[in-house]
């Protein structure tokens, strides 16, 4: 019954994330309006037709940024996060397999990224490079790779003791066939449930950084840039429900997911 429950849980958690990345995809078929065009004949209006969630406070249809606005939140999310996966994991492996002083020097040197709170580093970073989202992107992702390859050292480092790890060294193998045909098969499932939480956790980065005024700028729409314009007229909800619960449907979708694909994985090897 609880694995049941579990399957029914997933199931209606990816339905979320699908039918929002869809829609966001769709954006220019769903949403027939220029999220940045300004009308203040139209401000403020209420539900219709021709505006399906109403208008801001600029008379720009809340639809078309909403939509125009998750490609931009959901796409940098993404981006940031499959690109510390990937750096990440592969720093933590190669690490893992070479042990000694090279792997003492690698996890010494994350450990001092690491010692600095990750808010403070990507202020500094983008003191330094100026406000954009490109900048807010590279300054999350040189904090964000840290975690990646913590993980993937350490499970690397308990793959190679399993004996048909050292059978395969023993019979001739290279490095890198060891590591791409054996260790990353057996420590993907991990890797996979740690990248579904990060991706919720960078949304919210990037949204946070954007409702500061650091990432996406005006008058490109962004979720957090959203909720950040609807402060100001607490009276019309709309211009902060619409953004801030697409933005928790995600985090909890993908919190909830978060270890699905391990134990999918682990099924199908058992």
């Amino acid at each position: 019954m609880r694995k049941a429950g579990r399957k029914v849980t997933a199931a209606c958690c990816i339905a979320c994330l699908a039918f929002l990345a869809a829609a966001c995809l769709l954006a220019p078929v769903l949403a027939s309006c220029d999220p940045n065009l300004v009308d203040p004949t139209m401000k403020f209006a209420e539900m219709s037709r021709e505006h399906p969630l109403g208008t801001d406070y600029l008379g720009r249809d809340l639809l078309a940024r909403l939509l125009w606005g998750g490609r931009n939140t959901l796409g940098y999310a993404a981006a940031v996060t499959a690109a510390a996966a990937v750096i990440g994991t592969g720093i933590g492996m190669i690490s893992g397999f070479l042990g000694g002083t090279a792997d003492s020097l690698i996890m010494k040197g994350s450990d001092v990224l690491r010692a600095f709170p990750g808010v403070v580093l990507v202020l500094i970073i983008v003191s330094i490079l100026g406000v954009g989202i490109g900048n807010v992107c590279i300054a999350l992702l040189l904090t964000r790779w840290i975690w990646y390859a913590r993980m993937a050292r350490n499970l690397t480092r308990e793959e190679l003791s399993r004996p048909s790890i050292l059978a395969s060294r023993l019979a001739g193998s290279g490095w890198s066939a060891i590591l791409i045909h054996h260790v990353f098969p057996a420590i993907l499932p991990q890797m996979l449930s740690v990248l579904s939480i990060d991706f919720g956790g960078a949304l919210l980065s990037i949204s946070g950084y954007s409702f500061l005024g650091l990432g996406i700028l005006p008058p490109e729409p962004e979720w957090g840039m959203m909720i950040s314009d609807g402060r100001s007229y607490m009276d019309k909800p709309g211009m902060m429900f619409w953004p801030g619960i697409c933005i928790l449907l995600v985090v909890i979708s993908v919190n909830v997911l978060g270890d699905q694909p391990r134990d999918l994985l682990e099924e199908k090897r058992t």
